[in-house]
């Protein structure tokens, strides 16, 4: 049906191995939200430099410590890195992730980043959203 061939179009009748590395605010709801796992973005783990959340779970995904990262990438056949860091550690973070392989990088620090052509990259900016909605309240207000 429609449905599945779109979803086959968008790539969506494979599934995907995702981590993030960022485990503050955003990057929690990221590992909270079932949606991407039920469209087949599985988040098997969320990095992190911060020693006091070590081995914390957010819906039974665990906080891990960053020095671990390469390994885990490695071992679980990661494709996905998702970035929730601040701006000053995103270029780390992706070459941290290049490195070990991952090929897909979900980009949320507000920054750009410099990756290799054979690596696709998704930047959202949320700010960018806001200030869009913005300017068509604007003008449907203008009306």
């Amino acid at each position: 049906d429609l449905q599945k061939e779109l979803g086959r179009i968008l790539g969506l009748d494979f599934k995907y191995n995702a981590i993030v590395v960022g485990a503050g605010n955003l990057g929690q709801a990221i590992a909270n939200y079932k949606g991407f796992e039920d469209a087949g973005f599985k988040v098997l783990s969320l990095f992190d430099r911060n020693p006091r959340i070590f081995g914390l779970k957010i819906r039974n995904i665990e906080i891990r410590d960053m020095e671990t990262i390469e390994e885990f990438i490695k071992e679980h056949n990661v494709e996905i890195g998702i970035i929730t860091t601040p701006k000053e550690s995103a270029q780390e973070v992706a070459d941290i992730y290049i490195k070990a392989g991952i090929k897909g990088i979900w980009n949320f620090a507000p920054t750009d980043l410099t990756i290799p052509d054979n690596v696709i990259i998704e930047n959202v900016r949320l700010n960018e959203s806001l200030f869009i909605l913005s300017y068509f309240l604007k003008t449907l207000h203008q009306d």
